[in-house]
């Protein structure tokens, strides 16, 4: 099934994950909104995708979230996969640095629920994101771990209560990301060489693959409050 006709809104899609994610919903067929706080990096990615929209929008900002989908058309499926990257041993972190993780994630996600689920018809979805941290345990990743499984934990639930539209959940592994880049820094090399060796699939992901699993979620009607792992094998090893 493509997704011809249907309206999908991607929020982070300027870069990486949620680029990808936006570029082939459009070549699906799909009428895609790019959302992001960055406006500048909005507009490249939109001039990346023709015939996309874009609208600034910070996740944390209920009331930027809310404009979103109250000027958006009727929509079919929310992709989620903007966020804050807090990394770092408890011990180092300030309040602050967790409050914005959260805010982020959790209350990201709890705002576009909030806002977008009256817009979505009986067959719409909603797509969050985790990541690997919500299941392996990862030295400096507790407060990512916390908030990223509160995140599954609220599609789980949501799906129940939105139904029959539907939830989901990406858990990714590691991506070949811009992300990745800022996240790692210098060490980037040597940690893509050591998942490179242990991960069955011999490499890191890609954004395309994660994007194919994405269209995959909006796509079939039957799935729904699942967890949807690509991450190379990482739980295996």
């Amino acid at each position: 099934m493509d997704l011809s006709g249907q309206r999908v809104v991607v929020l982070g899609g300027s870069s990486g994950i949620g680029h990808a994610i936006a570029r082939e919903a459009r070549k699906s067929g799909a009428e895609v909104t790019i959302a992001s706080r960055n406006e500048l990096r909005l507009e490249r990615a939109a001039s990346d995708i023709p015939g996309s929209r874009f609208q600034v929008c910070d996740m944390r900002d209920e009331r930027q979230v809310e404009r979103l989908f109250e000027e958006s058309d009727p929509i079919d499926h929310v992709v989620v996969t903007a966020a804050e990257v807090g990394v770092g041993p408890v011990s180092g972190l300030r309040k602050d640095d967790v409050q914005c993780n959260f805010d982020s994630r959790v209350w990201g996600s709890f705002f576009v629920a909030k806002h977008a689920a009256s817009r979505l018809p009986e067959h719409g979805s909603i797509t969050l994101m985790s990541g690997i941290a919500a299941w392996r345990g990862l030295p400096g990743e507790a407060v990512g771990a916390a908030s990223v499984g509160a995140v599954e934990a609220f599609a789980r639930a949501l799906a129940v209560e939105l139904a029959p539209r539907r939830v989901n959940t990406l858990c990714p592994g590691l991506v070949d990301t811009p992300l990745l880049d800022h996240v790692l820094g210098d060490e980037r090399e040597a940690v893509v060489r050591h998942f490179t060796e242990k991960l069955p699939a011999g490499r890191i992901g890609t954004p395309d693959e994660i994007a194919d699993a994405a269209l995959f979620l909006m796509r079939n009607r039957y799935v729904t409050g699942t967890t949807l792992h690509i991450d190379g094998g990482h739980l295996l090893v």
